[in-house]
C-alpha cells in the first residue's frame, strides 16, 4: 500500500501565499528569517474500562519561527496559528510585519475516518484484560519560507498498546492491510517455557520477520545523521565511498513510502521528499542531512524533522528500506550448528561514543543443527557497530518485510515515527548481555 500524500495545509492557502511574500524581506536583530512552521496535531485515545468504551481527544496547534545569525540559529514558538499569534511571534525578533489584509479561512477540522471508531472499539475490547489503549495520530503542517510555502503531508497512524506484565505496542499506517496480522502477533500469549542463552556467549544471529530493519536503523541510519557526523561522534564519519557491508547490501531512506510510518511529502524544513541511498552494494554513499547539516557537510538537505512545533528540526531518518536478495530465509538457518533466530525486537539503541549496539529481543528461537529448537526468552544482544556491519552474511534474504514493532524512534528524548522494511539477514556474531 503506497497511498499518495494528503495536501491539506493547516491554514488558508491564499493567506499563506501572502504571508510568504510578507516574510521575504523580514530581518531582525542582525538575524535573517529562516522559516515559519505551522502545525496542527490530533491524538485520539480509546480504551474499554469496566465494560465502557472511553474516547478522549486532544487537539493542538502552534507555530514556530526560526532566525539564522552567523553563529547560531534561534527558534521562537507559541501556541495557536491565528494571524494575531503569528504577528506577535515574528515581532519578537523582527520588525513588525504588515500581515496580509485577507482574513484567513479556517482549515477543515482534522478528523479521523469514520471507520476508525468502530475499529478502535473492537480492538480495545480485545485488549480489556491487559488494560490496552488504542490511539489515532494525525497532523498537518506547512513550512513558510521567503520563496514560498509547502504543505507537510504525513500518513495517519494507529498505535496499539498492549499492557500487562510484558507491555508491547505496534505502530502502523491507518488502513495498512497487514494490521490485523500484526495485532494477532501483538496479543498472542508468550511462551510458557523459554530458553535463556548464557550471558557473555557469542552466537550467530538470524534476524527474521523484518527485525533486521531495527539493527540497520541503529548502525547505519543513526550513524549517518549529519549532527553526529559533523561532530565526528559517528563511526561512519569520514567513510563516504568506503565498503562497510557485504556486496549485496543496499539501504535507502525513503520518505515516499506512504505505507510506512515515517513517510512525508516534504520534510519539516520544506524540502520535497525523495529517496536517499545510504548504502549501495555494501558501499556507504550519503549522509542524512537537515539544512544546517547540508551546509556543514556539503550534502543534500531533506531530513530535517521536528518532534513538535516548539522543537527545532534535526537530521532524522524516515523509512529505512533494505533491498531484498535472492537467498531463501530458511537457508540462512539451515547451516547453523548453534545460534539464534530473532522474530521480534522490543527496542534498540546505539551509543555513538562507545560505537556499540544493543538489541532488546522479545521473541525468537534457539537453533540447533539447523532446526528451531526452543523458544527464546527475552534477552539483550550487543555488538560493535563496524564489527556488526562486517559480520553481515552476503546471502541476503528474498523476503523484504515491514517491521511493525519499532515505530517510535527516540533521539535526545524526542520521539518521531519511523518505518523500516528489511529481508532476513544473518549476522556472524552478537554477544548476549
Amino acid at each position: 500500500m503506497r497511498r499518495g500524500p494528503r495536501s491539506e495545509p493547516p491554514a488558508d492557502p491564499r493567506w499563506l501565499d501572502l504571508l510568504a511574500a510578507g516574510c521575504r524581506e523580514l530581518r531582525g536583530g542582525g538575524a535573517l528569517f529562516e522559516d515559519l512552521y505551522l502545525e496542527q496535531r490530533l491524538e485520539l485515545r480509546a480504551a474499554v474500562r469496566n465494560g465502557d468504551f472511553e474516547l478522549e481527544a486532544c487537539r493542538l496547534e502552534g507555530v514556530a519561527a526560526r532566525w539564522r545569525a552567523p553563529s547560531r540559529t534561534m527558534l521562537d514558538a507559541r501556541t495557536g496559528i491565528s494571524a494575531t499569534a503569528i504577528g506577535e511571534l515574528l515581532a519578537r525578533r523582527g520588525a513588525k510585519l504588515q500581515l496580509p489584509a485577507l482574513r484567513p479561512l479556517p482549515a477543515p477540522e482534522l478528523d479521523p475516518p469514520r471507520a476508525w471508531h468502530e475499529w478502535a472499539r473492537e480492538v480495545a475490547g480485545r485488549l480489556t484484560a491487559v488494560h490496552g489503549v488504542v490511539r489515532y495520530l494525525d497532523r498537518r503542517a506547512a513550512v513558510v519560507r521567503s520563496d514560498g510555502w509547502r504543505p507537510v503531508s504525513t500518513p495517519a497512524l494507529v498505535r496499539v498498546e498492549h499492557g500487562g506484565p510484558r507491555p508491547a505496542a505496534l505502530l502502523a499506517v491507518w488502513g495498512h492491510p497487514r494490521t490485523g496480522a500484526w495485532l494477532q502477533d501483538l496479543i498472542e500469549a508468550w511462551p510458557q517455557k523459554a530458553w535463556a542463552p548464557e550471558p557473555g556467549s557469542e552466537l550467530p544471529v538470524v534476524l527474521a520477520a523484518g527485525t533486521a530493519g531495527a539493527l540497520l536503523h541503529e548502525v547505519v541510519g543513526h550513524m549517518a545523521e549529519s549532527d553526529l557526523v559533523a561532530t565526528e561522534a559517528s563511526s561512519l564519519a569520514g567513510l563516504l565511498g568506503a565498503t562497510i557491508g557485504p556486496p549485496g547490501l543496499t539501504i535507502v531512506d525513503d520518505p515516499t513510502r506512504f505505507d510506512l510510518a515515517g513517510a512525508f511529502s516534504c520534510d519539516d524544513e520544506g524540502v520535497p521528499a525523495a529517496p536517499l541511498p545510504l548504502v549501495r552494494e555494501g558501499r556507504f554513499e550519503r549522509f542524512l542531512c537537515d539544512r544546517e547539516g547540508a551546509r556543514a557537510l556539503g550534502g543534500d538537505p531533506g531530513r530535517g524533522r521536528r518532534a513538535g512545533w516548539a522543537r527545532p528540526p534535526v537530521a532524522r531518518l524516515s523509512n529505512l528500506v533494505v533491498a531484498g536478495g535472492t537467498a531463501a530465509p530458511a537457508a540462512l538457518e539451515a547451516e547453523l550448528e548453534h545460534g539464534l533466530v530473532v522474530t521480534r525486537i522490543g527496542s534498540a539503541t546505539v551509543d555513538p561514543v562507545a560505537a556499540r549496539l544493543v538489541l532488546r529481543v522479545e521473541r525468537g528461537w534457539e537453533i540447533r543443527n539447523g532446526r528451531r529448537r526452543r523458544p527464546l526468552a527475552p534477552c539483550e544482544l550487543t555488538g560493535k557497530v563496524m564489527e556488526v556491519l562486517a559480520g553481515i552474511d552476503p546471502r541476503i534474504g528474498a523476503d523484504p518485510t515491514p517491521d511493525w514493532r519499532l515505530g517510535w524512534c527516540v533521539k535526545d528524548g524526542l520521539p518521531l515515527p519511523t518505518g523500516s522494511e528489511a529481508p532476513t539477514l544473518l549476522v556472524a556474531r552478537l554477544e548476549v548481555l
